[in-house]
């Protein structure tokens, strides 16, 4: 399910990009022997790439004397994304500032600068070289770490919702945006979500987010605890919710305008019925038809809906008719103990 939205949403698409080109830099920053670069530049056109890397307030540690890495990028002719690999690496100096000389031109080409704080992996924006630029000015921001969990926006959330039998399994995927300079921490001040009432089987899924994530579910309050990246995250989840005779209903509450939320469930199964969701068309993802809804503009942040179509049990029936037998059984007895009763007043005013 979490392939489903990473290759049809832009939103999802951009961090599989980015984990493509931090995973590289992982095998290059501090990996590489000097040695490797050595090259006779004497008959090419050189330009030169500098820059520092800047230490967001709160970061402790050391600018001076961290590697960094340019490495270079072609277009293949089927326009995938290819590395030429690693052009030079050198290491920073007091202030952290770096500089790459003698860098051969290439017009076609993207570069990208990377290195390594403490384990983690950053990187500059991807550059091109203009034709006669002969100097390039980029920095490597390192964000600190900031508590502001109010910074932390969602900014789309999707409800897929799959029938099973006398079940409905909801997945929920929330693109999370964080825009502010730092990266956010929720482990003392958890990120919530309120989910609905009567969840079954809940679990975490797959997500670039997943790495050291924590959660508590309490009740139908789920606590996320996680440093956040700056920029966008994504976090998907799954829980079942038990339908009864084909149907139930979905109460939802959401901290944010309800204009975010789309609800997906395959054509030909489920049945949503709500005077808060307004039809939106179909969507082919990965084969299968899915129905949409969007939220109608409200000031509400409630969300609910009506599930019906739901394949149902026979335990279910076999239940009621149990509840049925005992009523009757219950019934029978009572009459036979009134009646009993009844007789023997009788015998006894007779008496």
């Amino acid at each position: 399910m979490a392939a489903l939205f990473n290759f049809t949403q832009d939103s999802l698409i951009h961090p599989l990009r980015q984990n493509f080109l931090l995973g590289l830099l992982t095998l290059l920053v501090g990996g590489l022997p000097y040695y490797a670069f050595s090259a006779d530049h004497s008959t090419q056109k050189n330009i030169t790439i500098k820059g520092q890397i800047k230490l967001s307030s709160g970061t402790e540690t050391s600018p001076e004397g961290l590697d960094v890495v340019l490495l270079k990028f072609v277009l293949s002719p089927e326009g995938a994304v290819t590395p030429v690999g690693p052009q030079d690496r050198i290491k920073t100096k007091t202030d952290g500032s770096f500089e790459f000389v003698n860098v051969k031109q290439d017009l076609r080409a993207g570069y990208q600068l990377g290195t390594r704080v403490k384990g983690e992996l950053y990187s500059s924006k991807i550059f091109f070289v203009k034709s006669g630029e002969t100097l390039i000015e980029t920095d490597i921001i390192i964000p600190g770490i900031s508590n502001a969990v109010e910074e932390l926006e969602t900014s789309q959330v999707s409800l897929v919702i799959e029938s099973g039998l006398g079940t409905v399994t909801v997945t929920e995927v929330l693109v999370l945006s964080n825009s502010s300079p730092d990266r956010i921490d929720t482990r003392t001040r958890p990120l919530t979500q309120n989910l609905p009432e009567g969840i079954e089987n809940f679990r975490m899924m797959d997500s670039e987010s997943t790495d050291a994530m924590k959660h508590q579910l309490e009740d139908n309050i789920l606590k996320i605890e996680h440093v956040f990246p700056t920029g966008t995250s994504q976090i998907i989840y799954q829980y079942i919710l038990p339908a009864w005779f084909g149907s139930l209903e979905i109460n939802r509450e959401f901290d944010h305008a309800l204009d975010k939320v789309s609800v997906f469930t395959p054509i030909d199964r489920l049945q949503i019925k709500s005077d808060e969701l307004i039809f939106s068309g179909k969507q082919s993802l990965h084969e299968t038809t899915f129905l949409s809804w969007k939220r109608k503009a409200s000031d509400s942040n409630r969300l609910k809906f009506t599930i019906s179509n739901v394949p149902e049990t026979s335990l279910q029936y076999a239940g009621v008719s149990g509840i049925i037998l005992v009523l009757l059984f219950g019934t029978v007895a009572l009459f036979y103990r009134q009646r009993l009763t009844k007789k023997n007043e009788n015998k006894i005013a007779a008496s």
